[in-house]
């Protein structure tokens, strides 16, 4: 439905698509307002599966370790693309649709990823055989008509996330993330930076106009960088997107990997939550987490410390994988850092979904 307000005099206070739904706007209004509150924290396939656990009701290892639900809850569209029925970590996508039915009903926030497959080769996002990728999917390219019936399939699920009342969902998606980095088709490397906004405005504008998805904020996210233009070079405009952020994990637990690990993200917050502030955007720390947490204080003695100073709405732990041994970016029960943890979310500015209200009026 069409807002029933001024672009120009209210243009800092909606989203891109200003035909968003009521409940995405108040979302996007709402996120803003809570920068000045705390970061939300985050956590991938939260409700799916976790650690010696897979697809049980009620079970979250977030909450079981600490007490408390995320804030925000990551999926993964992955596999939609060919109509299957699990996503690419074995999640089933009738049952993602429940599972985000019950975080809205939660009041907290759901962000979608894609890690669509490679449409030349059929393989995996992962596949950087060709640098025509990109290419080949844009309007008038022999891979376009694919693609479009690929996004028909997004929005086909986009449509299917009502409340109780019939009413749509409004949820964060996030496409083509990390792609600063190379290691996804559409990657630096793989297709240059204005055949990448190419892709990215025709994804939205596909979404919006064509099959008529209203219900989204759209993520604009990096991998990790360390030169402002390389964020901002492929930026497709203020029009398509939302929320702003970027993805950087730590790798290795020495004092030097730690200190390097601050420093960058602290770099990039600065950057980011700038860039957000002159573009009207929100700022999230879209990915983020030391695999298998070998360190037992990293959520105090890292995470803590990077944040330290620095307004983002969000931060997105990656997932707790049931099936992938030592594959885990948050506390189950038992684990050494369970306390460390706990100690973190008692933070006054750091927000699980029991601290999180209203986000949709």
């Amino acid at each position: 439905m069409l807002l029933g307000y001024s672009f120009v005099k209210a243009q800092t206070n909606i989203p891109s698509d200003l035909q968003s739904t009521k409940s995405t706007v108040a979302l996007y209004r709402n996120l803003k307002k809570q920068l000045q509150k705390g970061v939300m924290v985050g956590h991938q396939d939260a409700l799916a599966y976790g650690i010696g656990w897979y697809g049980q009701s009620g079970k979250c290892d977030v909450k079981d370790a600490s007490g408390s639900y995320p804030a925000v809850f990551g999926w993964d569209l992955g596999g939609i693309e060919h109509g299957k029925a699990f996503n690419l970590d074995s999640v089933s996508f009738g049952e993602m649709r429940k599972y985000a039915q019950k975080v809205y009903r939660m009041g907290a926030v759901n962000t979608f990823s894609w890690h669509l497959d490679n449409l030349l080769t059929g393989s995996n996002a992962w596949d950087v055989s060709s640098d025509q990728v990109v290419k080949n999917v844009l309007p008038g390219e022999v891979k376009h008509k694919e693609f479009t019936q690929w996004l028909d399939q997004v929005a086909g699920f986009f449509l299917s996330l009502k409340d109780d009342k019939g009413k749509l969902i409004p949820v964060i998606f996030r496409p083509f993330h990390e792609h600063t980095g190379s290691w996804f088709w559409w990657g630096k490397k793989l297709c240059t930076e204005e055949q990448y906004k190419a892709l990215f405005t025709y994804t939205v504008d596909y979404l919006r106009n064509a099959k008529h998805v209203h219900n989204l904020l759209i993520a604009y996210s990096s991998a990790d960088f360390s030169v402002d233009t390389d964020f901002v070079n492929r930026y497709p405009g203020d029009k398509y997107v939302d929320v702003v952020g970027f993805d950087e994990y730590q790798y290795g637990v020495t004092p030097e990997v730690k200190s390097k690990f601050i420093s960058s993200l602290r770099y990039e917050l600065g950057f980011i939550t700038r860039f957000a502030k002159e573009h009207n955007k929100i700022p999230a720390l879209t990915e983020t987490g030391l695999e298998s947490l070998p360190d037992s204080t990293w959520f105090t003695s890292v995470l803590t410390e990077a944040l330290k100073g620095y307004k983002v709405s969000y931060v997105l732990l990656w997932r707790n994988a049931y099936n992938r041994e030592n594959h885990f970016y948050l506390p189950y029960p038992g684990h050494s850092s369970v306390k460390d943890f706990k100690q973190f979310i008692t933070l006054p500015d750091v927000l699980m979904q029991d601290k999180v209200r209203n986000l949709y009026k």
